[in-house]
């Protein structure tokens, strides 16, 4: 099974309008039913919390974690397969944050380039993703012919 780390703010989640991202809620939906692992990590507290019960979507994840301060390597950690790190899968939003973690665990990294932080560009190669997107109803495309491509294999 596959592990998917999903960043909070500004990749599911839009602090501002305090509403889903257009496709979130799609695509967590239909990684839950093609039975991928599915974690959310982001920054906050209680609060945080309750919007994603609110929002009705916390059945499609096996783990919730919301932390105050900088997201930090020790939390990524504990959901990648020391023996294949390359199959667990990192989405977010920002390259210099959950992105760079991702890379140096060795783990597949998506940069979703949209929205606040989608002119911010790596500054190292620890930073470069191994796929950009521009939006989540891309990412479901893109897993959609992954998916595909594995059965067919």
């Amino acid at each position: 099974m596959h592990t998917i780390i999903f960043d909070w703010k500004r990749t599911l989640y839009d602090p501002d309008s305090k509403a889903l991202v257009s496709g979130a809620q799609e695509l967590i939906r239909y990684l839950n039913q093609k039975k991928f692992r599915n974690i959310l990590v982001g920054k906050g507290g209680t609060d945080m919390y309750q919007e994603v019960k609110r929002l009705k979507i916390e059945k499609y994840f096996a783990k919730i974690i919301f932390k105050e301060g900088k997201k930090d390597i020790e939390i990524f950690s504990q959901f990648f397969s020391r023996n294949n790190p390359k199959s667990t899968v990192v989405v977010g939003d920002r390259v210099r944050s959950e992105i760079e973690i991702g890379n140096k665990l060795n783990m597949t990294t998506i940069w979703i380039k949209q929205g606040k932080f989608s002119k911010e560009l790596p500054l190292n190669e620890t930073q470069k993703p191994t796929f950009t997107i521009n939006s989540l109803n891309d990412l479901s495309n893109f897993f959609r012919l992954k998916f595909k491509k594995q059965i067919l294999a």
